[in-house]
């Protein structure tokens, strides 16, 4: 991968719904991000010693997040089907997106930009933290993930609103990677609406 090149990669429109499963009792913070400032991630290396920025994932349709979330196991395209996690009950959101400057990594072209693929997008990170290298012998697999080192790169680019990759769990599908910090002050915004207890219909949106 070659982080140095992100600000070579195009900028492209995205208009849509995308999905995030959500516990039904918790809708209102459904798009809550500020944990995730210092919680680690595939394209995060927030810790809570070290914040970083605020990050959010959309799936691109409700299977897709259902799987993320690990509420469905098993694959639905090889025997034994898809199962489901017996004590998480979730629910899909559709999100209505509307962003203006999204790197696509999921395009071919795009992902040689940078010189990376799908395997190395939805391969294993959380091990670069744990992985104890034999002694005297370079170190390329520990450290910090290069998903997390290219989330940073393209977060520093202030113009840059997040980017599509494949899922980990199902990569036949995208993976909407968002950077809330980077849609304040302009016409973008994600937003869902839903029912709350009374029957009201709520709308919450971001920013």
């Amino acid at each position: 991968m070659n982080i140095s090149r992100c600000s070579s990669l195009a900028q492209t429109r995205l208009r849509g719904t995308w999905y995030r499963a959500a516990d039904p009792r918790f809708l209102a913070t459904a798009l809550s991000t500020l944990h995730t400032a210092t919680t680690p991630s595939r394209f995060s290396p927030a810790r809570a010693a070290t914040p970083a920025f605020e990050i959010l994932y959309l799936a691109e349709n409700p299977m897709v997040a259902l799987f993320e979330a690990r509420a469905l196991f098993g694959s639905p395209s090889t025997p034994g089907g898809v199962v489901p996690h017996p004590t998480r009950p979730l629910v899909t959101l559709p999100n209505l997106v509307s962003l203006g400057a999204i790197s696509d990594l999921t395009d071919p072209a795009e992902a040689t930009v940078i010189d990376t693929s799908a395997q190395e997008l939805t391969g294993d990170w959380r091990s670069y933290a744990t992985r104890i290298p034999p002694a005297g012998l370079p170190a390329p697999h520990t450290g910090t993930p290069p998903t997390q080192l290219l989330g940073s790169a393209l977060f520093a680019l202030a113009s840059l609103q997040g980017l599509v990759r494949f899922s980990a769990t199902l990569p036949d599908y995208k993976i909407l990677v968002v950077f809330p910090d980077r849609l304040k002050g302009t016409p973008d915004h994600l937003q869902y609406s839903y029912h709350d207890a009374r029957g009201a219909i709520q709308v919450m949106r971001i920013p």
